[in-house]
């Protein structure tokens, strides 16, 4: 008997987007390493959706809107407004897991570069205003674990010189959604996405599309084969 996914939780996440003189940098948190979801992982602040938000709301975007404002300031004492939010991606978990999201991806420009950032240590351990070149170099080098949204994510905001170019960008580009799945392909663990050849047919191959990020002792690669793969880029404007 095939035993069915479970259900994935619906969550929000944004992307605090500042302009400093060193650049544009976006914050991270450490979440706890006894947590049983993203144990240790460096994490952009957000949360689960609420039921009462869920059940109150018009839509299902506007609840991930009034949940994504409460979690940032939850989670890192930012106060942001519901239109400063962009979004620009949904990403849930492989069916294979245990524990799901539905997570909404926005970014948000934090105009002022000062705002205090509180924690609570308890869920979250430390944060990081880092440039996203900054953020990607120490996972390189083992010091900052990502989870595949938040390297995609960081990829993607690295095109972009200041917060306002990246939000102007994001709210005229055409959101994506993804459901990965998890595979041993070629003796390497990776993450499959639409348009990998493996992806759509469930069978090893060494020829046709590839769309997946690819994870090693290096820290992740995402490979996008080009004009093959039937999805866009989604580390690219």
């Amino acid at each position: 008997m095939t035993k069915l996914p479970v259900e994935a939780r619906l969550s929000a996440t944004v992307l605090l987007l500042r302009d400093t003189e060193h650049g544009l940098e976006t914050l991270l948190l450490r979440r706890n390493p006894k947590l049983a979801f993203a144990a240790g992982s460096w994490v952009f602040p957000g949360g689960a959706v609420d039921r009462i938000e869920l059940e109150s709301a018009p839509t299902e975007r506007r609840a991930t809107e009034i949940a994504a404002v409460r979690e940032v300031q939850e989670e890192c004492g930012v106060i942001v407004s519901d239109d400063a939010l962009v979004h620009f991606c949904n990403w849930t978990t492989p069916e294979t897991e245990k524990k799901r999201f539905t997570t909404w991806f926005f970014v948000a420009h934090v105009k002022n570069p000062d705002v205090e950032i509180i924690i609570d240590n308890g869920e979250i351990h430390e944060y990081q205003w880092l440039r996203p070149e900054q953020a990607l170099a120490l996972h390189g080098q083992d010091e900052l674990r990502l989870m595949p949204p938040a390297f995609l994510s960081l990829i993607l905001i690295s095109h972009y010189q200041t917060a306002e170019a990246a939000c102007q960008s994001l709210a005229q580009r055409e959101p994506f959604s993804v459901t990965p799945k998890l595979s041993k392909a070629s003796g390497q663990m990776a993450a499959l996405y639409p348009g990998d050849a493996e992806y759509e047919t469930g069978q090893l191959s060494p020829d046709g599309p590839q769309h997946r990020t690819v994870f090693s002792d290096q820290g992740m690669k995402y490979i996008h084969s080009g004009a093959d793969v039937s999805e866009p880029p989604m580390d690219r404007p």
